[in-house]
């Protein structure tokens, strides 16, 4: 029955994914900036604002879900690969639970789990609430100008989604935009 589930969840996630995939930059709505964050975690705050000109890879994710765990060594992966491009990555901690809440072990889940790239703590839900999100995991991935031009619910290689090279290459297509859109 969990498998069973499971399947659901990653089926409707690649569903609601194509739902958010959008072509024409002038029709992607627009990023909304991180809100209502308690902490920054591996960088100052940060603002979409600020990293205008760069792909924003932004997951929202929760140190107690597998789910989430299982996507790390993606975007741990994609930040060494994309280390010389304008690509940031930035994970939004929203709790799943009030165990999940504690800034403290947010850090330390942070330096145990290896993440480098810039994490905030938004234990508040405003964040979450901003983008209309609904799933652990889940990615948006934003251009240059600050749009979301595309979102992934769920394990990127879930039953062999296919979700990292599906992904990864929405990124490359977005860097080598112009920004201008």
């Amino acid at each position: 029955m969990r498998n069973t589930f499971r399947a659901a969840i990653v089926v409707l996630g690649v569903l609601v994914s194509r739902l958010f995939a959008t072509e024409d930059a002038s029709t992607a709505p627009q990023a909304p900036e991180p809100t209502g964050i308690s902490r920054w975690i591996n960088s100052e705050p940060l603002t979409l604002e600020s990293q205008r000109g760069k792909v924003v890879v932004l997951h929202f994710w929760t140190f107690g879900c597998i789910n989430c765990q299982h996507n790390l060594p993606y975007y741990n992966q994609w930040r060494k690969d994309l280390a010389e491009e304008n690509v940031q990555i930035v994970g939004i901690h929203t709790p799943e639970t009030d165990g999940e809440a504690n800034e403290g072990d947010v850090v330390a889940a942070v330096k145990k789990l290896g993440i480098e790239y810039p994490v905030a703590i938004d234990n508040e839900r405003a964040t979450w609430q901003a983008y209309k999100n609904r799933y652990w995991p889940a990615i948006y991935l934003i251009d240059k100008s600050g749009r979301v031009r595309y979102r992934w619910d769920g394990e990127l290689e879930y039953q062999n989604a296919g979700g990292d090279k599906k992904v990864l290459s929405i990124i490359k297509r977005l860097m080598a935009e112009n920004s201008a859109q």
